[in-house]
């Protein structure tokens, strides 16, 4: 599992935003992946993708006694159902990096997390569902929803 442990780190400090935090998260994810190996399934995916369940469980525990969700974060969802924002009406080029991580960090960690996973540690939609243990449709409609509720929140920065 060390060999993973950047991919896991990276993770981690994007769902949570704290390095520190992040460094711990990952070991307590190691740590209960040790103790609870015997569950796991080799030819279900294996300990990887095991691990990674466990760090994304840890990371929404600490983000929802961190920050609960707000009234705003449902606005914002249901708002983002009834439209739609295309990307270049969003994007020229203005967005910094740092203003995307703040954006991801304010999303709802079943988004931020999609996201995370599919284009930071580029997992398949398949893998995303095992580690997250939801359908793919649910995965797909996160994914998309996740995008663009990113999106609008990046255009209020602008």
């Amino acid at each position: 599992m060390h060999e993973h442990e950047q991919a896991l780190f990276t993770l981690a400090f994007r769902l949570v935003g704290n390095k520190d935090d992040a460094a711990d998260l990952v070991q307590d994810a190691l740590t209960q992946t040790w103790k609870t190996l015997s569950q796991v399934d080799p030819s279900a995916g294996g300990y990887t993708k095991w691990c990674f369940r466990i760090l994304h469980n840890l990371c929404i525990d600490f983000r929802r006694k961190k920050r609960p969700r707000t009234a705003e974060d449902e606005e914002l969802e249901r708002t983002i159902d009834k439209q739609s924002v295309r990307p270049e009406e969003v994007y020229e080029n203005r967005v910094t990096s740092s203003q995307v991580r703040e954006a991801m960090l304010s999303l709802d960690e079943k988004y931020s997390a999609v996201l995370l996973l599919r284009y930071q540690e580029e997992k398949s939609y398949e893998e995303i569902a095992d580690i997250l243990e939801v359908p793919i449709t649910t995965v797909e409609t996160r994914i998309h929803r996740a995008k663009k509720m990113l999106q609008a929140k990046l255009k209020r920065q602008l």
